[in-house]
Protein backbone atom coordinates (compact mmCIF):
# COMPACT_ATOMS: atom_id res chain seq x y z
CA UNK A 1 0.00 0.00 0.00
CA UNK A 2 0.97 3.62 -0.42
CA UNK A 3 0.41 5.57 2.80
CA UNK A 4 0.11 9.27 2.05
CA UNK A 5 1.36 10.98 5.18
CA UNK A 6 1.18 14.66 6.05
CA UNK A 7 4.77 15.66 6.79
CA UNK A 8 3.97 17.27 10.15
CA UNK A 9 2.92 13.85 11.47
CA UNK A 10 6.55 12.69 11.20
CA UNK A 11 7.62 15.22 13.80
CA UNK A 12 8.20 14.53 17.50
CA UNK A 13 7.87 18.21 18.42
CA UNK A 14 6.79 21.54 16.92
CA UNK A 15 8.82 23.50 14.40
CA UNK A 16 10.97 26.24 15.86
CA UNK A 17 9.04 28.71 13.72
CA UNK A 18 5.98 28.51 11.50
CA UNK A 19 6.91 31.67 9.63
CA UNK A 20 5.49 30.98 6.17
CA UNK A 21 3.26 32.58 3.55
CA UNK A 22 0.13 30.58 4.42
CA UNK A 23 -3.19 32.30 5.05
CA UNK A 24 -3.60 34.08 8.37
CA UNK A 25 -4.36 31.68 11.21
CA UNK A 26 -3.29 28.56 9.27
CA UNK A 27 -0.99 27.37 12.07
CA UNK A 28 -3.03 28.58 15.06
CA UNK A 29 -4.49 25.17 15.90
CA UNK A 30 -1.19 23.29 15.94
CA UNK A 31 -0.48 22.41 19.62
CA UNK A 32 2.99 23.29 20.83
CA UNK A 33 3.37 19.84 22.38
CA UNK A 34 4.37 16.43 21.10
CA UNK A 35 2.77 13.05 20.23
CA UNK A 36 1.64 12.24 23.77
CA UNK A 37 -0.81 15.14 23.96
CA UNK A 38 -1.58 15.81 20.29
CA UNK A 39 -1.43 12.60 18.23
CA UNK A 40 -3.57 14.18 15.51
CA UNK A 41 -0.67 16.55 14.74
CA UNK A 42 2.35 14.40 15.71
CA UNK A 43 2.30 10.66 14.95
CA UNK A 44 5.84 9.35 14.35
CA UNK A 45 4.91 6.09 16.04
CA UNK A 46 2.30 5.37 13.38
CA UNK A 47 4.87 5.74 10.61
CA UNK A 48 7.30 3.52 12.54
CA UNK A 49 4.63 0.81 12.67
CA UNK A 50 4.20 1.04 8.89
CA UNK A 51 7.98 0.77 8.43
CA UNK A 52 8.19 -2.26 10.71
CA UNK A 53 5.55 -4.15 8.75
CA UNK A 54 6.64 -7.33 6.96
CA UNK A 55 5.14 -5.79 3.81
CA UNK A 56 7.16 -3.20 1.91
CA UNK A 57 4.69 -0.33 2.07
CA UNK A 58 5.47 3.12 0.69
CA UNK A 59 5.41 6.37 2.65
CA UNK A 60 4.55 9.09 0.15
CA UNK A 61 3.76 12.72 0.82
CA UNK A 62 0.43 14.44 1.38
CA UNK A 63 2.15 17.86 1.68
CA UNK A 64 3.45 19.08 5.04
CA UNK A 65 0.31 20.70 6.48
CA UNK A 66 -2.47 19.41 4.17
CA UNK A 67 -2.70 22.45 1.91
CA UNK A 68 -4.83 22.41 -1.23
CA UNK A 69 -2.06 22.72 -3.82
CA UNK A 70 -4.03 24.63 -6.45
CA UNK A 71 -5.21 27.25 -3.96
CA UNK A 72 -1.89 28.50 -2.56
CA UNK A 73 1.08 30.34 -4.02
CA UNK A 74 4.19 28.68 -5.38
CA UNK A 75 6.08 30.21 -2.47
CA UNK A 76 3.77 28.43 -0.03
CA UNK A 77 4.16 25.13 -1.86
CA UNK A 78 7.94 25.49 -1.88
CA UNK A 79 7.87 25.97 1.90
CA UNK A 80 5.61 22.90 2.19
CA UNK A 81 7.88 20.66 0.13
CA UNK A 82 11.05 21.99 1.77
CA UNK A 83 9.60 20.91 5.11
CA UNK A 84 8.48 17.55 3.65
CA UNK A 85 12.02 16.81 2.48
CA UNK A 86 13.44 17.79 5.86
CA UNK A 87 10.90 15.62 7.68
CA UNK A 88 11.59 12.57 5.50
CA UNK A 89 15.36 12.98 5.85
CA UNK A 90 15.18 13.42 9.63
CA UNK A 91 12.97 10.32 9.88
CA UNK A 92 15.31 8.23 7.74
CA UNK A 93 12.81 7.91 4.89
CA UNK A 94 13.63 8.04 1.20
CA UNK A 95 12.98 11.29 -0.60
CA UNK A 96 9.34 11.03 -1.76
CA UNK A 97 8.61 10.59 -5.46
CA UNK A 98 4.84 10.16 -5.00
CA UNK A 99 2.22 12.73 -4.03
CA UNK A 100 -1.41 12.41 -3.05
CA UNK A 101 -2.67 16.02 -3.21
CA UNK A 102 -5.05 16.94 -0.38
CA UNK A 103 -8.65 17.01 -1.64
CA UNK A 104 -7.42 16.13 -5.15
CA UNK A 105 -6.26 19.74 -5.62
CA UNK A 106 -3.86 19.61 -8.60
CA UNK A 107 -0.37 21.03 -7.93
CA UNK A 108 1.65 23.03 -10.48
CA UNK A 109 3.80 20.68 -12.52
CA UNK A 110 6.87 22.90 -12.32
CA UNK A 111 6.82 22.67 -8.51
CA UNK A 112 6.56 18.87 -8.67
CA UNK A 113 9.56 18.68 -11.00
CA UNK A 114 11.53 21.05 -8.79
CA UNK A 115 11.08 18.68 -5.83
CA UNK A 116 11.44 15.36 -7.63
CA UNK A 117 7.79 14.30 -7.46
CA UNK A 118 7.23 11.93 -10.39
CA UNK A 119 3.78 10.41 -9.81
CA UNK A 120 0.53 11.94 -8.57
CA UNK A 121 -2.78 10.38 -7.63
CA UNK A 122 -5.40 12.18 -9.69
CA UNK A 123 -9.21 12.14 -9.85
CA UNK A 124 -10.78 10.56 -12.91
CA UNK A 125 -11.70 13.94 -14.41
CA UNK A 126 -8.03 14.58 -15.22
CA UNK A 127 -8.12 11.69 -17.69
CA UNK A 128 -9.09 12.83 -21.18
CA UNK A 129 -11.67 10.05 -21.54
CA UNK A 130 -13.36 10.50 -18.16
CA UNK A 131 -15.65 12.99 -16.49
CA UNK A 132 -16.77 13.67 -12.95
CA UNK A 133 -20.45 13.40 -12.08
CA UNK A 134 -22.19 16.59 -13.29
CA UNK A 135 -24.58 16.80 -10.31
CA UNK A 136 -25.30 15.31 -6.90
CA UNK A 137 -27.84 12.81 -8.19
CA UNK A 138 -25.30 11.39 -10.62
CA UNK A 139 -22.63 11.40 -7.91
CA UNK A 140 -24.90 9.45 -5.55
CA UNK A 141 -25.52 6.94 -8.34
CA UNK A 142 -21.79 6.57 -9.00
CA UNK A 143 -21.16 6.01 -5.29
CA UNK A 144 -23.90 3.38 -5.03
CA UNK A 145 -22.72 1.53 -8.13
CA UNK A 146 -19.04 1.77 -7.19
CA UNK A 147 -18.19 3.25 -10.57
CA UNK A 148 -14.39 3.02 -10.71
CA UNK A 149 -12.05 4.46 -13.34
CA UNK A 150 -10.44 1.36 -14.84
CA UNK A 151 -7.70 3.36 -16.53
CA UNK A 152 -4.03 2.92 -17.22
CA UNK A 153 -1.87 5.64 -15.69
CA UNK A 154 -0.48 8.07 -18.24
CA UNK A 155 2.33 10.56 -18.56
CA UNK A 156 1.22 14.21 -18.53
CA UNK A 157 3.97 16.81 -18.84
CA UNK A 158 6.53 14.27 -17.58
CA UNK A 159 4.43 13.45 -14.49
CA UNK A 160 2.69 10.07 -14.13
CA UNK A 161 -0.99 10.35 -13.21
CA UNK A 162 -2.74 7.36 -11.60
CA UNK A 163 -6.53 7.73 -11.60
CA UNK A 164 -9.04 7.21 -8.83
CA UNK A 165 -12.54 8.16 -7.74
CA UNK A 166 -13.11 11.52 -6.07
CA UNK A 167 -14.81 9.63 -3.22
CA UNK A 168 -13.24 6.84 -1.10
CA UNK A 169 -13.58 3.49 -2.82
CA UNK A 170 -12.05 0.87 -0.50
CA UNK A 171 -14.60 1.99 2.05
CA UNK A 172 -18.17 2.84 1.08
CA UNK A 173 -19.49 6.40 1.61
CA UNK A 174 -22.98 4.92 1.93
CA UNK A 175 -21.91 2.98 5.05
CA UNK A 176 -20.72 4.30 8.40
CA UNK A 177 -17.37 6.08 7.94
CA UNK A 178 -15.35 5.93 11.12
CA UNK A 179 -17.86 7.05 13.74
CA UNK A 180 -19.84 9.18 11.28
CA UNK A 181 -23.20 8.05 9.93
CA UNK A 182 -23.75 8.08 6.16
CA UNK A 183 -25.81 10.75 4.44
CA UNK A 184 -29.58 10.40 5.10
CA UNK A 185 -30.13 9.70 1.38
CA UNK A 186 -28.26 6.41 1.80
CA UNK A 187 -29.75 5.51 5.18
CA UNK A 188 -33.14 4.78 3.63
CA UNK A 189 -31.55 1.66 2.13
CA UNK A 190 -31.29 -1.21 4.66
CA UNK A 191 -27.74 -1.62 5.99
CA UNK A 192 -27.56 -5.28 5.00
CA UNK A 193 -28.33 -4.29 1.40
CA UNK A 194 -25.68 -1.56 1.44
CA UNK A 195 -23.07 -3.98 2.81
CA UNK A 196 -23.81 -6.52 0.09
CA UNK A 197 -23.73 -3.76 -2.50
CA UNK A 198 -20.26 -2.59 -1.45
CA UNK A 199 -18.91 -6.16 -1.50
CA UNK A 200 -20.37 -6.57 -4.98
CA UNK A 201 -18.93 -3.24 -6.19
CA UNK A 202 -15.40 -4.05 -5.00
CA UNK A 203 -15.40 -7.49 -6.60
CA UNK A 204 -16.95 -6.13 -9.79
CA UNK A 205 -14.22 -3.48 -10.09
CA UNK A 206 -11.42 -5.97 -9.56
CA UNK A 207 -12.94 -8.33 -12.13
CA UNK A 208 -13.23 -5.48 -14.64
CA UNK A 209 -9.59 -4.52 -14.17
CA UNK A 210 -8.53 -8.14 -14.75
CA UNK A 211 -10.73 -8.61 -17.81
CA UNK A 212 -9.56 -5.34 -19.38
CA UNK A 213 -5.92 -5.98 -18.43
CA UNK A 214 -5.89 -2.48 -16.99
CA UNK A 215 -5.31 -0.61 -13.72
CA UNK A 216 -7.43 0.25 -10.73
CA UNK A 217 -6.44 2.58 -7.88
CA UNK A 218 -8.54 1.98 -4.77
CA UNK A 219 -8.22 4.28 -1.78
CA UNK A 220 -9.64 5.42 1.54
CA UNK A 221 -8.76 7.37 4.67
CA UNK A 222 -7.70 5.12 7.54
CA UNK A 223 -10.19 6.72 9.92
CA UNK A 224 -13.05 5.60 7.66
CA UNK A 225 -12.13 1.95 8.23
CA UNK A 226 -12.38 2.27 12.01
CA UNK A 227 -15.66 0.51 12.71
CA UNK A 228 -17.21 -2.93 12.60
CA UNK A 229 -19.18 -2.17 9.45
CA UNK A 230 -16.43 -1.32 6.96
CA UNK A 231 -13.53 -3.45 8.15
CA UNK A 232 -15.04 -6.96 7.62
CA UNK A 233 -15.80 -6.01 3.99
CA UNK A 234 -12.25 -4.70 3.50
CA UNK A 235 -10.75 -7.85 5.02
CA UNK A 236 -12.83 -10.01 2.69
CA UNK A 237 -11.78 -7.95 -0.34
CA UNK A 238 -8.10 -8.13 0.62
CA UNK A 239 -8.43 -11.91 0.69
CA UNK A 240 -9.90 -11.79 -2.83
CA UNK A 241 -6.96 -9.64 -3.95
CA UNK A 242 -4.52 -12.09 -2.38
CA UNK A 243 -6.17 -15.02 -4.15
CA UNK A 244 -6.04 -13.17 -7.47
CA UNK A 245 -2.37 -12.42 -6.96
CA UNK A 246 -1.63 -16.07 -6.14
CA UNK A 247 -3.34 -17.07 -9.39
CA UNK A 248 -1.14 -14.48 -11.19
CA UNK A 249 -4.24 -12.62 -12.37
CA UNK A 250 -3.04 -9.30 -10.93
CA UNK A 251 0.03 -7.41 -9.81
CA UNK A 252 -0.02 -5.18 -6.74
CA UNK A 253 2.16 -2.08 -6.79
CA UNK A 254 2.52 0.97 -4.65
CA UNK A 255 2.77 4.33 -6.41
CA UNK A 256 6.58 4.40 -6.33
CA UNK A 257 6.79 0.95 -7.96
CA UNK A 258 4.14 1.88 -10.50
CA UNK A 259 6.07 5.00 -11.42
CA UNK A 260 9.32 3.07 -11.88
CA UNK A 261 7.65 0.41 -14.02
CA UNK A 262 5.97 2.91 -16.32
CA UNK A 263 9.07 5.05 -16.81
CA UNK A 264 11.27 2.05 -17.59
CA UNK A 265 8.75 0.70 -20.10
CA UNK A 266 8.75 3.85 -22.21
Amino acid sequence: MTFNVVGHLLRHNPLVTYDASHEDGWFDDIPKTGPENAPEFYAPGLVERIQESSVDHEICTHTFTHVECANVTNETLQWEFDKVLEAHEDFGLDRPVSLVPPRHSPPPRDILKEYGIEIVRSPRKRHSESQEAPNRVRLAWEILTGNQPIKRPRMVDDIIETYCTSFPSLTAPFLQSGQRKPHPVFRVIPKIVRRRLHRHNLNKSLTAAIERDSNIHIWTHLWETANGVQWPLIRSFLRRISESKTKEQIQIKNMKELNSELRHSR
